[in-house]
């Protein structure tokens, strides 16, 4: 590859044991060319225009634009109120801007105040971000547009403002409504971002062993109303989201958007988040959860903030609102809650299995951290699913200490099978992040666990494996990953209705 060299002055500087030309970022950017690693020097870089990459690399010559120790961009802007959970779009600032371009990679950066994105991607693919340390901003990562694919964000790390956990309510971040239906645009409405956030985006995205924390949401990707007709998998589509730390979420870590097809969620560990995994309103399916670890010692949100008591899932709505066309399937996880399992809603083809699920013990944490009486599920009229149909909800073979369970599924016909009731802890020390099994729970099951993948095809999951995502110490790996089959999944019959 082709070296070029970048200062913050442009100026010719000492690198490498010799004086060397150099220029400023945006020139390099400006003139990069395939085959080109442009090397950052370290140095404060600040730019009042977005530097927007002009042509694309190539396959085998990717432009590589490398920052070295030091390099930190501080881009200095204010957050920008015009932008709450909507598409920045081109025309406002972000540091970097990927348009129309592909085969190029970004790593190595510090990025600090830019707002509302650093990073701005509009059709575009093959791009590659890896170790950049971002803070600020309403997203780190935006990607738009229907051409937008093949995109991987890995071990980056993200805190988009400390205070967002305890001392910002809930309503105050997310907009309002009065009685004419008219939007009331609150005060902090700027931080109802993502890590990653995208509109329109055909998808073969992976975003993995990233550290994203003190933020509102983390993955959530949408899908305009003018595309809801599309065939379905042509958005969001091919979503990897694998081994991650999630620490301080505000509301969602994992929220797709009306549309979504080939979900994995895998190894990832959530430590105080409020509600995992959004399935509101979304088509689509073949989303797996596996591996995955969550706990808590904190409750989010400052004093009288009612928005504070989470769940693992948050299910649609029932009525008209859109249900999952296929199956999802949630299956050796480990959790130690202090929220409800699931709150009110309603869904279809979730396979629930071998999950170890622990409420903590209410009286022995500090006082108003969980309430004295949670439930394992919300009010059965409030919880609408169904072991009968062509999509039935299974919960089968999973571990679980709350005093209810299994009795709390007791109106839910046909849904329960096999439950492990426990009367005390499951795991070793789940408040101290210690989810190894206690002995009396180490033992597997009598059958192989079944889960259809979106080739046609089926993962076998060895009937060894103890419940959660723990055995022996190892953490449960899961299936590989397995592309959609467009074909297949259209072939598929749907469900008659939405509800």
């Amino acid at each position: 590859m082709q070296v070029i060299y970048v200062s913050s002055d442009g100026c010719a500087h000492w690198i490498d044991a010799k004086l060397r030309p150099t220029l400023t970022l945006d020139e390099a950017i400006a003139q990069s060319q395939p085959g080109q690693l442009i090397r950052v020097i370290a140095g404060n870089y600040c730019f009042d225009e977005p530097l927007r990459f002009p042509r694309s690399g190539k396959a085998k010559q990717p432009i590589i634009v490398r920052g070295e120790p030091g390099a930190v961009i501080n881009a200095g802007r204010l957050p920008d109120r015009s932008v709450s959970a909507s598409n920045p779009g081109q025309e406002r600032y972000a540091v970097f801007q990927f348009v129309d371009v592909a085969h190029i990679r970004l790593e190595f950066f510090t990025v600090k105040e830019a707002w509302p994105s650093t990073v701005y991607i509009e059709n575009s693919y093959n791009l590659a971000f890896r170790n950049l340390d971002i803070c600020d901003g309403t997203y780190a990562f935006y990607a738009n547009g229907p051409q937008t694919k093949a995109i991987s964000i890995t071990n980056c790390r993200w805190v988009q403002d400390p205070d967002i956990w305890r001392q910002i309510r809930w309503d105050e971040i997310h907009d309002g409504k009065d009685a004419n239906g008219n939007v009331i645009e609150v005060a902090y409405r700027y931080l109802n971002g993502a890590f990653f956030g995208a509109d329109d985006i055909a998808g073969d995205i992976e975003i993995s062993r990233n550290d994203i924390c003190d933020c509102y949401n983390a993955i959530r990707m949408d899908v305009s109303n003018e595309n809801l007709g599309a065939p379905i998998g042509s958005f969001n589509r091919d979503v990897r989201i694998f081994d991650n730390q999630f620490r301080y979420i505000r509301d969602n870590p994992i929220e797709p958007e009306a549309i979504a097809v080939g979900w994995w969620i895998g190894r990832n560990r959530f430590y105080n988040c409020h509600k995992l995994f959004s399935q509101d309103g979304v088509r689509g399916g073949f989303w797996y959860y596996f591996g995955n670890i969550c706990w808590f010692d904190s409750r989010p949100g400052p004093e009288g903030d009612e928005n504070n008591g989470g769940a693992v899932f948050k299910l649609g709505k029932g009525g008209s609102v859109a249900q999952p066309d296929y199956i999802s399937a949630c299956f050796h996880n480990s959790f130690f809650l202090r929220q409800k399992y699931i709150k009110k809603g309603t869904t279809r083809g979730l396979t629930n299995a071998r999950n170890a699920i622990e409420h903590a013990d209410p009286t022995k944490l500090p006082v108003d951290l969980m309430p004295v009486d949670q439930t394992f599920l919300g009010p059965a009229d409030e919880l609408i699913f169904s072991g009968e149909g062509p999509l039935p909800v299974r919960f089968s073979g999973d571990l679980a200490n709350h005093p209810t369970y299994p009795a709390v599924f007791d109106p839910y016909d046909g849904v329960l099978k096999d439950p492990r009731p426990a009367d005390h802890a499951l795991f070793e020390d789940g408040l101290a992040g210690c989810f190894d099994l206690r002995a009396e729970h180490q033992y597997g099951y009598d059958e192989a666990l079944i889960v259809p993948m979106p080739d046609g095809n089926s993962w076998i999951c060895d009937r060894g494996f103890w419940p959660g995502a723990m055995t022996e110490a190892n953490l449960f790996s899961g299936p590989e990953y397995v592309p959609v089959d467009l074909a297949y999944i259209r072939s598929l019959p749907v469900p008659e209705g939405e509800g």
